[in-house]
């Protein structure tokens, strides 16, 4: 509400408060719970002693969606996820980094950290939220497709690529857990320079419309690289550790139902559609005219896009750093 950009922050501060209330405000008063009644708050403690909290039905229906809810709501998920293209598009250019690079993260580290304890909760849902998730990638998918704002589209490829976490999560399988795990990686450092380059165009032509935004690839053809190299990490192309966590994740979720075979790769070609939409369309076509009195490359932008390349590419080459092997 302070920092925003726009009007519409009034707005995003409030989903702030309405989701904190509901779903963040449960996750602490069971975290209390747990640690009064459990001698403690490590998680791994809890894959044993909580079932001796599962006095019924009930129980295990509250402790699951408290635990869940708020994880569910800051990766976040299709339903609760509208919170974060207000979030974005209101937020300066550090808060939108810090939000799509480590808070959105918080989300899938937290499902990885309680999803062994609440077994038996998961047992009953795991499959309609599977199937939310391959709903909201798909939904997501075609809303992107008529998106003209640069932010906003960044913004909700993050809702879709993050849907594909809870898929590999809840399936309990190795493979999934691997996957999650490295989208969550590989995720954070393209989206996080994906909004980072948005704001250095928006800085220089003070609009972030793709009917204005065209021909960028005549005025900054390096930033034209690294934007073609950041949309290349959010589809999933190789060398970089997004596909090696598509690779884990669709063998997953294949193993969940063979239906999935179908949407999956739907929902997958969909990201690659609106991810080559938005480079082509920005970096292609006749050059605006306003964009001839900009600023040019400045070496610490440069420097920042390069930082999150680097690594989306090369740990590629060392992934016993952040995979189970057994």
């Amino acid at each position: 509400m302070g920092w925003g950009y726009q009007p519409e922050r009034l707005q995003a501060g409030l989903y702030f408060l309405f989701y904190t209330l509901t779903a963040s405000l449960p996750l602490l008063l069971t975290l209390l719970y747990m640690g009064l009644n459990l001698n403690s708050l490590i998680f791994y403690r809890w894959w044993a002693g909580i079932g001796g909290l599962y006095n019924g039905g009930a129980l295990i229906i509250f402790l699951g969606l408290s635990l869940s809810l708020a994880f569910l709501v800051k990766l976040p998920i299709f339903f609760v996820h509208l919170w974060l293209p207000r979030a974005h598009v209101e937020a300066p250019v550090a808060g939108s980094m810090i939000l799509a690079g480590v808070l959105l993260k918080l989300g899938g580290y937290g499902l990885l950290c309680v999803s062994p304890a609440l077994l038996l909760f998961y047992k009953f849902i795991n499959g309609y939220l599977i199937g939310l998730r391959l709903a909201g990638m798909l939904f997501v998918g075609f809303i992107c497709l008529r998106l003209n704002d640069f932010k906003a589209l960044v913004a909700y490829s993050s809702v879709a690529h993050m849907a594909i976490v809870i898929g590999g999560v809840l399936r309990f399988y190795v493979w999934g857990f691997n996957g999650g795990v490295v989208i969550i990686l590989g995720h954070g450092l393209s989206s996080s320079g994906l909004f980072r380059i948005v704001n250095i165009y928006y800085e220089r032509i003070g609009r972030r419309r793709f009917f204005i935004n065209r021909g960028l690839l005549l005025v900054f053809p390096i930033f034209s690289l690294t934007m073609f190299l950041l949309t290349a990490a959010n589809i999933a192309a190789p060398p970089t550790i997004n596909l090696l966590s598509e690779i884990f994740l669709i063998g997953s979720i294949i193993g969940f139902d063979l239906f999935m075979l179908v949407l999956f790769p739907l929902g997958s070609f969909l990201g690659a559609v609106f991810s080559l939409f938005m480079f082509s369309y920005s970096q292609h076509g006749k050059l605006y005219n306003m964009v001839y009195g900009v600023n040019f490359v400045v070496f610490r932008e440069l420097h920042v896009i390069i930082l999150h390349i680097t690594p989306v590419n090369f740990l590629i080459l060392r992934t016993s750093f952040f995979v189970i092997t057994s």
